[in-house]
């Protein structure tokens, strides 16, 4: 029999709402009740919200692939991160979203992808060199190899890079904040009062977005750099081999 990697006790089948969004705001895995790991599909109602939990391949590619129109993003997820995302392809549906689809699809086609391997694999390395013998939190290892991933593959700079990791550590900042476990996310009629917004989500959001910002400026000056090299290397191939026609054909 394989053994199950550890993973937080479950939660009791009978919960109340209050007991559930405390346990969701502390770890989103020890507030799920066992049965969802096990089932295909799993139904979960509240009073303010109704959700499935899908585990099985051909229904998530259904969802994902196949008829991604019928199955929204969610409202109240996207209220959440709002102030983070914005209107972004991770949260906008229908005609929006499938437009921003448009835009992003040629940086996946083709053998893209195979160029950002090197990249992957050198964070993966990193990842493997951090680890040590024992039993050890892999959380927030996982995720900042997922961040290191990211800035490698859009940025060209490991997670050690100063601006890099300030980016990362701001973002722990706004996990620790838990922006979907909040009232105004829950509850629709709260979502336009300004009392109910968090201000350290908003903070912990502007952050990330300006050193983004100051990241992805950076980015387009060595490509415009890199293109202006490009170019004047070809204006010099064709002048030299203009030159080298004029020599031998002389006039």
């Amino acid at each position: 029999m394989i053994d199950l990697p550890p993973k937080p006790h479950s939660r009791p089948e009978k919960y109340s709402f209050l007991k559930y969004l405390k346990a969701f705001r502390q770890d989103i895995l020890s507030a799920q009740p066992n049965h969802l790991y096990r089932a295909w599909m799993a139904e979960f109602r509240t009073l303010f919200f109704h959700s499935f939990l899908i585990n099985q391949p051909a229904l998530i590619q259904l969802v994902l692939q196949q008829r991604p129109d019928d199955f929204p993003k969610s409202s109240r997820i996207a209220t959440g991160l709002y102030s983070l995302l914005g209107d972004s392809v991770f949260l906008t549906t229908g005609s929006t979203w499938q437009r921003q689809r448009r835009i992003v699809n040629p940086a996946f086609e083709g053998g893209r992808l195979k160029q950002a391997f090197p990249a992957i694999q050198a964070a993966g390395d990193a990842f493997l060199a951090e680890l040590s013998p024992g039993t050890v939190d892999v959380e927030p290892l996982a995720s900042k190899l997922a961040a290191d991933v990211i800035f490698r593959t859009l940025f060209s700079v490991p997670i050690e890079d100063k601006t890099a990791s300030k980016v990362f550590d701001a973002f722990r900042t706004y996990q620790r904040q838990q922006p979907v476990a909040n009232l105004p996310a829950l509850v629709p009629a709260l979502r336009w009062l300004p009392f109910w917004q968090n201000r350290r989500v908003k903070r912990s959001a502007l952050e990330i977005r300006g050193l983004i910002t100051h990241l992805t400026h950076i980015r387009q000056d060595q490509i415009c750099r890199r293109l202006r090299t490009a170019r004047l290397g070809d204006a010099a191939v064709e002048h030299a081999r203009s030159r080298n026609r004029h020599a031998a054909f002389p006039i």
